[in-house]
């Protein structure tokens, strides 16, 4: 009778060890796609950042031909310059975010999310390499196109001031978006790791 009674007890015992299993792969569902969903809404905000610094290149590129070479006088070298910077951030910054979607996440391998990402990552780093010297450069030249009128003044402490909220803006900007990239490939990593 006793074993009759051991036998009973653990057949119970399987039958909640399974129920128990069933829910915990159900919870583990639910949390991997909450994840997902994380990383998504970040990865979208990664790819509205770009969208915005393409916009804003756009628009500068008619608005500083305007302004610097027909209210400021400054020299067609310099217009052209400033357009062909504005035509490679644009290009570049498509570039770097081309591959990156917000759903792949969803339902893409998160090997191939994680790459694309780091690679952005990595982009964006080369590009503020290349655009800090050239920014320096532009400022300079800015500078003396504009030194050369007296009656300039204003405008020269309108480019010192613009420089440093740029120079803020532009700082916050590049860590926002390196800082959720590396949110995104820990939580990929996170999410492998409990697979």
């Amino acid at each position: 009778m006793e074993s009759n009674i051991d036998i009973a007890e653990i057949e119970q015992m399987k039958a909640q060890l399974s129920e128990l299993k069933s829910k915990l792969d159900k919870e583990t569902i639910v949390n991997e796609r909450l994840m997902r969903q994380a990383m998504k809404t970040k990865v979208s905000k990664l790819n509205r950042d770009a969208w915005m610094i393409c916009i804003i290149a756009l628009i500068g590129i008619p608005y500083c031909g305007g302004v610097c070479r027909y209210m400021l006088g400054m020299s067609w070298a310099f217009v052209i310059v400033t357009a062909i910077f504005f035509l490679a951030a644009i290009v570049y910054t498509y570039y770097s975010h081309k591959d990156v979607r917000a759903n792949d996440l969803m339902e893409g391998n998160l090997i191939e999310v994680s790459n694309k990402i780091m690679r952005m990552k990595h982009l964006h780093a080369v590009w503020l390499r290349f655009s800090i010297p050239f920014v320096i450069i532009w400022l300079s030249w800015f500078y003396m196109e504009v030194a050369q009128d007296s009656n300039n003044v204003p405008v020269m402490i309108g480019m010192a001031v613009g420089a440093i909220a740029g120079g803020i803006g532009g700082a916050i900007m590049y860590r926002g978006t390196q800082r959720r990239a590396n949110e995104i490939i820990e939580q990929i990593k996170e999410l492998q790791a409990n697979e």
